[in-house]
């Protein structure tokens, strides 16, 4: 004998939480129902949102603009990246012990946590490539004040969000 006592046995609780979490996934970014715009712009914000990411050359009222790349989701999950990091490890504790909804809870606040990262790179605009001088004019001529990148009307701000889900 190993001295070894088992009251309780709970390992299925736990090989079925670490199966749920091995089988989600948290994202960040603009999911479909979030993408489409109030003023009825072509290009919904998911679209927007991956040119302006990435930068490149975009046709816009006619014209051939070229987009300088503001990554605004991936400085923002990058900041956030070791409260993230935490819960996700939280989620991972959770799960060994078996607990499948404090491990969901986590992910949730992992979530949250990247998606306020995003919006707030967005509503500082700081450490965004500023924008054109011909932006700025178009901005004035149209009445819309501020020079922050990627918040005219905040449409782009209020779309990012996140999911937890299933792979």
């Amino acid at each position: 004998m190993s001295g070894v006592k088992i009251t309780t046995d709970n390992a299925s609780a736990v090989l079925s939480a670490l199966l749920n979490l091995s089988k989600t996934e948290v994202l960040v970014g603009i999911p479909e129902q979030n993408a489409n715009r109030e003023d009825g712009e072509v290009l919904n914000n998911a679209e927007i949102a991956y040119l302006q990411s990435t930068g490149g050359d975009v046709v816009l009222g006619g014209q051939t603009v070229t987009l300088t790349p503001r990554p605004f989701l991936d400085i923002g999950i990058e900041d956030t990246s070791d409260i993230t990091s935490g819960f996700l490890a939280d989620a991972a504790s959770s799960a060994m012990d078996g607990d499948d909804a404090a491990a969901s809870r986590a992910l949730e606040k992992a979530g949250i946590t990247a998606q306020n990262g995003a919006k707030r790179v967005i509503s500082d605009g700081d450490r965004l490539a500023p924008l054109s001088p011909a932006t700025l004019a178009d901005r004035r001529r149209n009445g819309i004040p501020g020079q922050k990148p990627l918040y005219a009307h905040g449409y782009l701000l209020r779309s990012v969000n996140y999911v937890v889900r299933k792979k």
